[in-house]
């Protein structure tokens, strides 16, 4: 899914609008994109284009779980690989990694077969990590790794954990990106000690209750490897999405990484 941030784009419709009154275009990149580090930082955190790897593990398994069922058995690595115009291996990687997840089973000499038909998955980030939590008897824990604000957006990366009898367990890394036009103010919340979603609820009359979502398999980086306590090797989900109110209205962009340990289950809506 690409989302790109209301400001990143303004600038860009205004650049090309200039543009075509044929003003000179370094000065137009002086005067809209003086601050164009700020919005390539913005945009690089939900916009990153998807390896080759990443967009054939998101289609398969969009195709197992809008099309397929359990025992189904899928294309060869040849099949898929003439399909895809990649090397075997790199089929081969993308089927390890759906292993891995537990949709598909490999079976040497016969191929692979689908296990599951949908990623292990309970919801909960949509409704909120903290109200998750104290539903299942759990203390949650958020450590904020980073809390900045660029161009009216506040951008929070945050570890959640859960404490369960005194074992704590790293379950996602989530980086969110607030409009701070919309709810004013909202920097100066501590969100180590304030659940977001609670905070919007109590203090601005705000309730998220719905999510578009794209779920897709990935390697991840060192950071969400080292934070969730997971080997570099293990595959991970991250979901990348919109939150809106009860208006329709957005409430927040979001992207979040999955350790091994989060047990999931996605609904998906025909």
């Amino acid at each position: 899914m690409s989302l790109r941030t209301k400001s990143s784009e303004k600038v860009a419709k205004t650049f090309v609008n200039a543009l075509a009154k044929n003003k000179n275009k370094d000065i137009l990149l002086h005067e809209y994109l003086s601050t164009q580090d700020e919005i390539k930082e913005l945009k690089t955190i939900f916009d990153q284009p998807m390896s080759k790897r990443t967009q054939i593990s998101s289609d398969i398994q969009k195709d197992i779980t809008n099309k397929r069922k359990v025992g189904d058995k899928l294309p060869s690595e040849t099949e898929y690989a003439k399909h895809y115009n990649v090397a075997r291996s790199t089929i081969q990687k993308v089927l390890k990694d759906l292993e891995r997840l537990h949709l598909i089973t490999r079976i040497q000499g016969k191929g692979s077969f689908v296990t599951l038909n949908y990623p292990k998955i309970d919801m909960f980030n949509f409704k909120g990590f903290s109200d998750y939590a104290r539903e299942i008897g759990a203390t949650p824990i958020t450590k904020l790794i980073e809390k900045k604000i660029i161009r009216k957006k506040l951008i929070l990366k945050r570890l959640r954990s859960i404490n369960i009898n005194g074992k704590i367990t790293p379950l996602t890394f989530d980086t969110s990106i607030i409009d701070l036009q919309t709810f004013s103010g909202l920097s100066k919340y501590n969100f180590e000690k304030n659940s977001l979603y609670e905070t919007m609820r109590k203090q601005y009359d705000v309730q998220p209750s719905n999510a578009i979502l794209n779920v897709i398999p990935i390697l991840g980086t060192d950071q969400e490897h080292t934070l969730l306590k997971v080997d570099k090797d293990t595959p991970l989900l991250k979901i990348s999405g919109k939150v809106f109110d009860n208006n329709e209205n957005l409430v927040e962009n979001l992207n979040i990484v999955y350790s091994n340990q989060a047990n999931f289950k996605f609904i998906i809506g025909i």
